[in-house]
């Protein structure tokens, strides 16, 4: 529209600037809320669950690595830090076995009055049924030149045989007029493998270093030693295979002796280098000769330098961590439910409306 000069206002044709509508913010409706909510309350729980669950794991290993400790140090007997191992222990039980075998050779030197070889066999009595851990085993009494004059088995010995003859553990025991105590090796009278511990036979009045004319020896089965190890210790908090003792060699590639099939493992050799990460205080989770996974922990028997690793399943050890999560999972999924209902309620009233 135009104003001439009288002041009139006429018509125009012109149209007026258009006017830029303001945009609207788009805002979420009540059921995108809902939704919402939804999702950030199951992203809450699974977060919350992931953290839970692997403190639960971590704890459940800790524990478990400190459960197994205890028993290996139950099974083998830590003289080094403590001066009371038991006495059903291995390090409890050999220095009791070596001082009865020296007092009973002792004894046998006045009985024989120094004359072991000519011992009448008739004459010997001995007899070995158990000591402690050690289920199992045979005594002999022995001549320098490895013959066997007598023993508690007497139909493993063929005559005329010197079935010892040279054997590792006689040698010193004769030349140093000393006991000893040797092994895992191989006894040829049972086949089986042992450890020996031996003493001299002493003549009476004979001096300190003279060589003796016989020697008094026990060869202990080692086989059933670290199942009788299980059933003395741990047996009640372990039943079953939940629960493995193992007990290898100073260079730890073998094993001594297994609570696992002991006939069958006894020898077999091992990886060392992964049993040597068990001898840390966090173990090390190896398998086993038959493929179990096990959370393992060693300790060392000081006189004989073996280590004695007791292996709990891994099943075992996160038992607690899994039923944790059962129970976590349970209550998250009431919350995601519950949250769920709520926010399906609201859309279907949304939706009548």
């Amino acid at each position: 529209m135009t104003t001439p000069a009288d002041g009139l206002a006429l018509p125009t044709t012109e149209r007026p600037d258009p006017v830029t509508p303001r945009s609207r913010r788009r805002r979420w409706s009540l059921r995108a809320h809902l939704i919402a909510v939804v999702i950030v309350t199951i992203a809450l729980v699974v977060l919350s669950g992931v953290l839970i669950v692997s403190k639960d794991y971590r704890r459940a290993r800790t524990e478990g690595a400190l459960n197994a400790k205890f028993e290996a140090g139950l099974a083998a007997g830590i003289t080094g830090k403590s001066k009371t191992a038991g006495a059903e222990s291995i390090s409890g039980s050999i220095p009791d076995m070596r001082a009865l075998i020296v007092r009973s050779g002792q004894s046998l030197g006045q009985v024989t009055n120094g004359n072991v070889a000519g011992y009448p066999p008739d004459h010997c009595n001995l007899s070995f049924a158990s000591f402690r851990s050690f289920t199992s085993g045979v005594l002999s009494i022995v001549l320098p030149d490895g013959s066997v004059v007598c023993g508690s088995n007497p139909g493993a010995v063929k005559p005329g045989t010197k079935p010892y003859a040279d054997a590792q553990w006689l040698t010193p025991v004769v030349d140093r007029n000393a006991a000893t105590v040797v092994g895992p090796l191989n006894d040829p009278l049972t086949n089986n493998p042992s450890l020996f511990v031996a003493a001299p036979i002493p003549a009476p009045n004979a001096p300190p270093d003279a060589r003796p004319p016989g020697v008094l020896v026990v060869a202990l089965d080692l086989s059933p030693l670290a199942t009788t190890l299980h059933e003395r210790f741990a047996a009640d908090r372990y039943p079953g295979t939940s629960l493995e003792y193992v007990i290898t060699t100073a260079k730890r590639d073998k094993v001594v002796s297994r609570s696992i099939d002991p006939q069958g493992s006894v020898g077999k050799a091992i990886n060392a280098a992964a049993y040597a990460r068990a001898d840390s205080s966090k173990g090390a989770v190896l398998k086993d000769l038959n493929g179990t996974k096990r959370l393992y922990v060693g300790q060392g028997v000081d006189e004989l330098n073996w280590h004695v690793y007791a292996g709990i399943s891994t099943s075992a050890v996160y038992k607690p961590a899994r039923d944790a999560f059962r129970d976590y999972v349970t209550s998250g999924l009431i919350i995601v439910l519950g949250v769920g209902l709520v926010a399906l309620a609201g859309i279907f009233t949304i939706a009548r409306r």
